[in-house]
């Protein structure tokens, strides 16, 4: 059998274009009528007669193979036992598709007889019920509603809240602010203060830590650490141990605190820099500039007396060294003055991160 015969038989197994209907034969039609209709159809889709038309081209080539096919006694016989098996299988898909719309059709009607059964049995229920029973029903349902209604309402509480926090910081780098000259990073500023969970101290809180050292100077912040169980060496049981940062706004009002904060209040364990004692003579420090003559300051005489009687000893009429005696409040704040008010949340923020970080670090050895 040569390529031409394969490639037809091939053609004639597989296709599913109906040859009779594309020359406009019957199923028995004679050599003759198959060429003359060939003939016929070939002129009128002739690609010369229609140039900007590739479905007549298309068609035309269509038209000669089905003429080759159906005059060649071997392949019209393949190509009438496809056409048969190919009508079968729509016949046989038509009926199938029947039969599934009829399923279809009866479920969806048992499916309405169904939900109407149970609708009349709830209102036949209903009219059978006794005036308690419908109260219970009705106090139910109001249940059901108000659980709702709370939760949609905590769900936008929730959502409220998480868009205040994001609007009030700034979208900043995550890499830390250098500190400005005459100022000092918060980190170096943060007083760790350590005591244990018992007597007086079992209640202390952000507000009680925050007026027992607020006599050492102003405070920026308070932040409370997770209580750890601590079992100190030569114990058989735990101490609950609690953890506070305190944030001061001058460096040596926290030096103040470290100096003094554990004789004056026993209870403490310890009262400790939070990042390591840091350098009161760099020039980064918010502690007062040193005059143009130096003073030479007693060696028996502490950090905080040397800046005079008015540091760390809380609010009273001395103005703290180093703060100007005039001030001015402008009734608006100016651009520059809300970005730095947000700058400074942010850095809160990361410095309140940071100690969570370390406190979580130090959890972890212990």
């Amino acid at each position: 059998m040569s390529d031409t015969n394969k490639d037809l038989e091939d053609l004639a197994k597989s296709t599913t274009e109906d040859f009779y209907e594309l020359l406009g034969v019957a199923f028995d039609a004679p050599e003759a009528a198959i060429k003359k209709a060939y003939r016929k159809a070939s002129i009128r889709y002739h690609p010369d007669k229609n140039p900007d038309n590739k479905d007549a081209a298309d068609r035309f080539i269509y038209l000669g193979w089905a003429r080759d096919i159906l005059i060649d006694e071997k392949l019209k016989g393949e190509y009438d036992r496809a056409r048969t098996r190919r009508r079968e299988k729509a016949l046989q898909d038509e009926l199938l598709d029947g039969r599934r719309r009829k399923m279809k059709d009866d479920l969806e009607r048992r499916e309405r007889e169904g939900k109407d059964f149970m609708n009349n049995l709830k209102r036949k229920r209903a009219e059978d019920m006794n005036e308690a029973e419908r109260r219970e029903q009705e106090i139910q349902r109001l249940a059901e509603d108000g659980k709702r209604r709370r939760k949609e309402a905590q769900e936008r509480m929730e959502k409220k809240r998480k868009e205040e926090d994001e609007a009030s910081f700034v979208d900043l780098s995550p890499e830390p602010q250098a500190p400005k000259p005459g100022d000092s990073a918060e980190i170096d500023r943060t007083v760790k203060v350590r005591f244990q969970r018992e007597g007086d101290a079992t209640n202390w809180d952000k507000d009680k830590i925050s007026s027992m050292f607020a006599k050492y100077g102003k405070i920026d912040s308070v932040v409370m650490g997770k209580d750890k169980k601590i079992r100190p060496s030569g114990e058989k049981h735990r101490k609950v141990i609690a953890i506070v940062f305190i944030i001061y706004t001058r460096l040596d009002h926290a030096h103040a605190a470290v100096l003094d904060g554990k004789s004056d209040y026993p209870s403490l364990e310890s009262v400790a820099w939070a990042n390591g004692e840091p350098d009161l003579t760099s020039p980064t420090n918010d502690a007062p500039s040193a005059p143009s003559t130096p003073i030479s300051t007693p060696k028996n005489q502490s950090f905080r007396s040397s800046f005079g009687p008015g540091i760390g000893k809380g609010v009273g009429s001395t103005t703290p060294l180093g703060t100007p005696k005039f001030s001015f409040s402008p009734k608006t704040h100016s651009l520059e003055e809300v970005t730095m008010m947000r700058l400074k949340q942010a850095e809160k923020k990361r410095l309140e991160d940071q100690i969570r970080k370390q406190e979580a670090a130090e959890e972890a050895a212990v």
